[in-house]
């Protein structure tokens, strides 16, 4: 047999012993393990970061608890090993692990790794002893038998003050450093070092120091395989445990009360001064391995074991009596006690027992088959009546005695509740009716055939009656419904109690309802305002005047607060109940103020000033904010997130992003159920919400703003404590800002503008259209009257000159008659070249630049035509075709021209006549005639009707026409104008 059995072995007789058995309740150790999320249930390290979860190295991997649920992490996650040897956590938040194969830091998001030194690369034992701790910023870790420190990104060999030894613990603080191995121990203080050696026997080994730690008042404590051992005085002292040999001591942590609790090879032991306490499968706990133990930041201590998971203890508030303890049958329905202190349990399955002094004892209730136990009670003449759903009515005096129909005249011989009121009478609750027992004889009080479920005294000769859906009041022998005219009239009552004038009801499906007798209201606690369950089975006060209510679900103490809301304080699984679901008529205050409640899985006792660890958050986290129940994806949205949850940091969202939803947690190792939120919006005008367990909420059409969402937490001492900001920011759409108001504005005044161009421009094409079809209209009419005046003028004209002809041949051809008749037909013929001028330029075809210019200059050739004088025309170009001129513009410009080249030929005495014409702009046309002639003094000569009306005709066209001439140095006409837009 190894050493582990062996010590097991002597453990558990050791507990078999009369004298040893000091403990006849279990112990309420609060398990967590595979099923309740743990990554692996073989728990080597434990270390609680900076928010309060709670950090667990397994050898499956590592798992955060934040209070209610396990985040897990593997090699998928990169870790370098799913082995976790060992855990740390440091100042920012960071999470060290080490393993078989390295140390690696964690900061929510990445893992980073440290590689071991070269000389050091040799493989590890599997499941090897590890630690880390963190001294400033540096991390040490021994493992492997070798001590290594961080410097930088690097990971360092510490070397060791003995040649060839191995390292099996440390301990640096500060400037100190402390080293197990080689059989001593060996402390560094600045640069020196001391050894201490163990004091033993020749032949005999020292004993192998797992974990070297120290306490708050500074004593340095040796956990070993071979036993406890405490530095004192600069020696090392051996720490007797009573009551069992020296056991294998792996862990070791220190309580808030100084108490040291000590994780063995086979269970926990719990030294406080000199009491020795040991803790082990008997009493609630295991007898597997713990490698590990922590008291958290609340006060609780957390035990790592070797394949059951993790412990937690948190005091000795409630304490269970089950079959472990020698009740046959867990399942409690109902509970009594006696003067002296002795308690009854009725059972479901297995009769009737005692519990008195430790020892649980069974009352042999002569009834066969055996029947549920529903109802008990204990009267002043020092009788145990005890109610059965099958059997009737027996009381018992040491010994039994049955009450049953059809003898006694019950409705039926299934009991459903049993009381004594205040004029010390028995009242008894059937299946279908109630009796009450006076004088040694027993009186029908309700025979309706409706259940009776409870009594309870609330006057002087006046007793509440509990049944189906309705209350009765019996009161100087009669019975009458009982009307509050308020809630506890429509609800399913089946347990009550008077605390002062306010008379409290259990309800089957509305929680706890309060009703003063006095006012005639009343208020109701329950699921929606801080209960776990809304079906009350039983009802109690305490000695502080809390009400007590065993529910569906838990146990909850309900303290009233004057003028406020009541606090609700909840007492489940993590608390040490161990059965949830209560049953009736099982709840009982004891004469030294405890209480003890029935479940279907046990007795749970209540020690009401025991220590015990209340709920006391590290903090609250915000561990989700979401879109329209969506996670934020977009990272447009915000700047960073969170490591550990993700949630965004510097949230700023459009404005159709505004439906949110906020998921929350205070981080309590204690109890989160026990916990109450409350949560308000800063920018928008809302108050705080109520206190409720709920932990999360959804804001829905949240207008454009900044905003800061608050959240606090009510401990169960009602105190407000930790409180969360988030501040966000939902962006105000373009069309609601100030620039977009600007904008609308210009666009209004630019749509103004628009609409006036649009109509102005609609107006001009109304009047283009219009001098359009004037000009095709002018264009007809110019055409036609071409036409007609050729026909008539010309024809006429020509006749005239042919008839002169013919009259010169008809008459005397005497000088003057031949003058005249001369002057006839030049005067006719310059008529006629006078008309076609005039036709050419009524034809609409003519108005075409090219058109024009060739006509001018098809003028030119024929006036100076059989002349001495040599006409030059420069500046022809198929360009001009391009452009029109109106019948205004190139009737005078023809006509300035014309009476330009007519003088030239008639005064200057010009051999060399030139036209030019040519752009002096992009729309701006010039033309020059010049001629070498005599010129003429423009000073001296009197400008005559040809100048003047040139000048006039320019001015229509708005051309500005230039005569510069010198004697003897010829004329040049300039005339210059622009081009009217073609439509």
């Amino acid at each position: 047999m190894n050493a582990r059995n062996i010590i097991s072995s002597l453990i558990i007789l050791l507990f078999l012993l009369p004298g040893t058995a000091t403990q006849a309740q279990r112990s309420q150790f609060y398990n967590l393990k595979v099923e309740n999320g743990l990554i692996q249930s073989q728990a080597m390290c434990l270390t609680q970061d900076k928010s309060g979860n709670l950090w667990i190295g397994t050898l499956g991997g590592l798992s955060r608890f934040d209070g209610k649920n396990f985040t897990s992490y593997t090699i998928r996650n990169g870790m370098l090993n799913n082995e976790v040897n060992s855990l740390a956590t440091d100042a920012q938040g960071n999470i060290w692990l080490g393993s078989p194969v390295g140390l690696s830091m964690f900061n929510g998001k990445t893992f980073t790794h440290y590689a071991l030194p070269q000389e050091n690369k040799m493989p590890m034992p599997r499941h090897s002893a590890q630690e880390i701790k963190i001294v400033n910023d540096t991390a040490w870790w021994c493992a492997g038998g070798a001590v290594y420190y961080t410097a930088g990104n690097k990971l360092k060999s510490f070397p060791a003050p003995f040649t060839g030894g191995y390292i099996s613990a440390m301990l640096p603080v500060h400037d100190d450093l402390w080293l197990a191995g080689g059989g001593a121990i060996y402390h560094m203080h600045g640069n020196t070092w001391d050894t201490l050696q163990f004091n033993t026997t020749a032949g005999e080994k020292s004993p192998v120091v797992n974990k070297i730690f120290k306490d708050r008042s500074g004593h340095v404590w040796l956990p070993t395989n071979n036993g406890l051992y405490k530095i004192a005085n600069g020696k090392i002292v051996a720490c007797e445990l009573k009551g069992q040999r020296q056991p294998v001591i792996f862990s070791i942590t220190e309580d808030k009360t100084g108490t040291l609790w000590l994780g063995t090879n086979s269970g926990v032991i719990r030294l406080s001064g000199s009491t020795v306490e040991y803790y082990n499968k008997r009493n609630g706990l295991s007898d597997n391995f713990f490698y590990a133990a922590l008291t958290d930041a609340e006060g609780n201590v957390w035990l790592a074991s070797d394949g059951q998971g993790i412990f937690r203890f948190s005091g000795t508030q409630f304490t269970a009596l089950d079959e472990s303890m020698g009740l046959r049958s867990s399942q409690i329905m109902s509970i009594a006690a006696d003067k002296k202190g002795t308690l009854y349990l009725g059972t479901y399955d297995a009769g009737l027992f005692a519990f008195e002094n430790g020892v649980v004892s069974m009352l042999p209730l002569p009834l066969h088959p055996i029947s549920t136990i529903s109802s008990l009670c204990y009267t002043h003449d020092s009788k145990l009546w005890i109610g059965t759903r099958s059997g009737g009515l027996w009381r018992y005096d040491n010994t039994f005695r049955q009450y049953a129909m059809p003898e006694h005249h019950f409705p039926s011989n299934f009991v459903t509740s049993l009381y004594e009121d205040t004029a010390k009478r028995l009242w008894i609750g059937f299946v279908n009716g109630a009796m009450v027992y006076e004088h040694d004889s027993f009186k029908t009080v309700v025979s309706s055939g409706t259940p009776v479920v409870s009594f309870f005294t609330i006057g002087r000769d006046s007793v509440l009656i509990g049944a189906e859906k309705k209350l009765l009041l019996y009161s100087h022998g009669l019975v009458s419904d009982f009307k509050t005219m308020s809630a506890p009239d429509s609800s399913s009552v089946q347990c009550f109690i008077l605390r002062g004038r306010e008379l409290w009801l259990g309800t089957s499906d509305n929680g706890v309802i309060c009703y003063n007798m006095e006012t005639k209201k009343s208020y109701t606690i329950n699921k929606s305002n801080g209960l776990q369950s809304d079906f009350i089975y039983n009802i109690v006060t305490d000695n502080d005047n809390n009400i007590w209510v065993g529910t569906g679900y838990g146990i909850d103490k309900i303290t009233p607060v004057t003028g406020g809301q009541p606090v609700v304080t909840f007492y489940g699984k993590e608390q040490g109940i161990t059965g949830m679901e209560s049953n009736m008529n099982s709840a009982v205050k004891m004469r030294d103020g405890s209480l003890w409640f029935g479940t279907t899985n046990g007795a749970l006792h209540y020690l009401p000033h025991s220590v015990s660890v209340s709920p006391q958050p590290v903090s609250i986290a915000l561990q989700s904010v979401k879109i329209f129940g969506e996670n934020i994806a977009d990272t447009a949205y915000f700047d960073s997130t969170d490591n550990f949850y993700g949630v965004p940091y510097h949230l700023h969202l459009p404005y159709k992003k505004n439906n949110i939803s906020f998921t929350f947690q205070s981080i309590t190792l204690s109890g989160a159920q026990q916990l109450l939120y409350r949560y308000r919006m800063d920018g928008i005008d809302v108050p705080w919400s109520d206190w409720s367990p709920t932990n999360s909420v959804t804001y829905s059409a949240l207008p454009p703003g900044n905003y800061i969402f608050h959240v606090q937490c009510l401990t169960t001492s009602g105190q407000a404590t930790r409180e969360l900001d988030y501040p966000f920011e939902i962006n105000t759409p373009f069309q609601k800002t100030r620039w977009f108001r600007f904008a609308i504005l210009g666009a209004c005044i630019l749509l103004g503008i628009s609409f006036q161009y649009i109509m102005s421009s609609r107006k001009e094409r109304r009047q283009q259209l219009l001098e359009k079809l004037r000009e095709e209209e002018q264009a007809k009419i110019r055409q036609r009257t071409a036409e007609d005046f050729h026909d008539e003028v010309g024809n006429r004209l020509t006749r005239i000159n042919v008839l002169t002809n013919i009259l010169k041949s008809k008459i005397d051809p005497t000088p003057a008659v031949m003058t005249i008749l001369n002057r006839i037909q030049e005067n006719t013929g310059q008529l006629y070249t006078g008309t076609r001028d005039i036709l050419w330029s009524l034809k609409p075809s003519n108005d075409n630049l090219y058109e024009i210019l060739q006509h001018l200059q098809n003028f030119g050739i024929d006036l100076f035509q059989d002349t001495e004088v040599n006409f030059t025309f420069i500046g022809t170009d198929e360009k001009w075709h391009n452009y029109r001129l109106p019948l205004d513009v190139s009737r005078n410009l023809h006509m300035i021209f014309k009476e330009a080249m007519n003088n030239c030929l008639k005064y200057s005495g010009a051999t060399t006549v030139t036209l030019e014409v040519h752009f002096i702009a992009k729309d701006a046309l010039q033309l020059i005639l010049k001629d070498n002639g005599k010129g003429f003094d423009m000073d001296s000569i009197k400008k005559g009707h040809g100048i003047n009306n040139m000048n006039v005709r320019a001015e229509r066209i708005h051309g500005k026409l230039y005569i510069d001439s010198k004697p003897g140095k010829g004329t040049i006409v300039n005339l210059s104008f622009k081009i009217p837009p073609n439509r």
